[in-house]
């Protein structure tokens, strides 16, 4: 994992945790019941990554692959930042940003909803990893605590308790499935001095956002 795409990897996350709690009114904040009395699945981002560029009705996105998605917005397209609504001239160069909408040709999109976190929030990408994020590759496991090799060359040792939520593949499972050599992400915070997971998950980061890393969002390398 290069530490060129730890802004990514940390905006994916953040926009992550935002996608799983969308503000109140807008088309995802709700499950809604279907005809067969099952539950109605939150989309998955169609694009994730980092505005390059914006112009009155588009943004340019970086994708994690290092492509660049442009994504068309119109006046039915919702955008919120930090959970707001919010103006296209609100969101900024640098913004972390998830899209769902549909693709109109190569790597170019009609947005319905656009989700930003701006590149300030969390106290900033580098400030967050290790504070309310963890990524990164399991390197020892001493019971409760793991020794985490993040992607900035740092080494960090978490712990888990009781309230931690561990998930496989949107599946959930127990510490005893994780092992020395996976990697992890996750979101928490620091108490007594320690990173405490709230969340842990092994694999992708994208698949916080309700499914596979889609076309637009790319692989990290």
């Amino acid at each position: 994992m290069k530490l060129r795409l730890l802004p990514f990897l940390v905006s994916a996350l953040a926009v992550g945790m935002w996608a799983q709690a969308p503000p109140s009114g807008s088309p995802d904040s709700a499950v809604g019941p279907l005809a067969d009395g099952g539950q109605q699945q939150r989309k998955r981002p169609d694009v994730v990554g980092k505005i390059t560029a914006i112009t009155d009705s588009t943004i340019t996105v970086r994708t994690m692959d290092g492509k660049d998605a442009t994504i068309q917005v119109t006046p039915k397209t919702e955008v919120h930042t930090d959970r707001k609504l919010v103006k296209l001239t609100d969101l900024a160069v640098g913004d972390g940003v998830m899209m769902r909408g549909r693709s109109v040709g190569t790597d170019k999109w009609e947005a319905d909803m656009i989700g930003a976190r701006g590149a300030g929030s969390d106290g900033g990408f580098m400030d967050a990893l290790g504070k309310k994020f963890i990524v990164g590759e399991i390197k020892a496991m001493d019971g409760v605590k793991l020794t985490i090799a993040r992607p900035d060359g740092q080494t960090q040792i978490i712990a888990v308790d009781e309230n931690t939520s561990f998930k496989k593949e949107h599946e959930s499972v127990t510490l005893g499935d994780f092992k020395v050599g996976d990697h992890v992400f996750g979101r928490g915070e620091v108490k007594d001095g320690t990173f405490v997971a709230a969340t842990l998950a092994l694999g992708d980061p994208r698949t916080m956002m309700g499914g596979p890393p889609s076309a637009g969002s790319g692989q990290p390398h």
